[in-house]
């Protein structure tokens, strides 16, 4: 007999609806703004990119904004070749 399951067990981890990795960073965002602006304008900006994260990402599977950046040649993913196209020849 089976029961159903009320908890799905092989979705990805999320915090507020970001990836672990995205949290930290918009959990450090105030720590660095605050160098440069006041307390109430680094936590303004930490939810400005937490906002910006989580609607850049919504409905992509993990990963997409990094492969992303990764075809804008803004970062390397390693393991993986140039997005530009390369010329293997002899001249």
């Amino acid at each position: 007999m089976w029961t159903p399951c009320p908890m799905v067990l092989d979705e990805p981890v999320k915090i507020f609806g970001l990836e672990p990795e995205d949290f930290g960073v918009v959990a450090a965002t105030p720590l660095l703004a605050c160098l440069f602006v006041d307390a109430g304008a680094s936590f303004g900006c930490a939810a400005m990119l937490g906002a910006a994260l989580y609607l850049s990402k919504r409905g992509r599977p993990p990963g997409a904004l990094l492969h992303s950046l990764h075809g804008l040649e803004m970062t390397r993913l390693p393991g993986l070749l140039r997005p530009t196209r390369q010329r293997y020849s002899a001249w």
